[in-house]
């Protein structure tokens, strides 16, 4: 069984595994899978976050944190790893 929390984060691989960077190049994520494993919704998903995320950014410009960053919680098991809530100011 594979460890999917494992995947992309490997320091070798990607700099910075473990930050939120979109603009980062290079190496593909593997959150959606690859080749015969890809994920079917792969596609839509791209698709919403090419435009949710800017449709976000733009209508709220100042959007932040409502907490320190040390206040975010994961969920970990040893299937995914989720982030139940994230609070922010718009």
């Amino acid at each position: 069984m594979a460890g999917l929390q494992s995947a992309n984060n490997d320091p070798e691989k990607y700099a910075d595994p473990r930050s939120l960077d979109i603009t980062r190049t290079g190496q593909r994520h593997r959150a959606l899978g690859h080749g015969l494993h890809n994920c079917m919704g792969a596609a839509l998903a791209r698709l919403e976050t090419g435009v949710a995320v800017p449709a976000l950014l733009e209508r709220f410009p100042r959007m932040r944190l409502a907490v320190p960053r040390e206040e975010i919680l994961f969920e970990e098991n040893w299937l995914l790893r989720s982030l139940p809530s994230l609070p922010v100011e718009l």
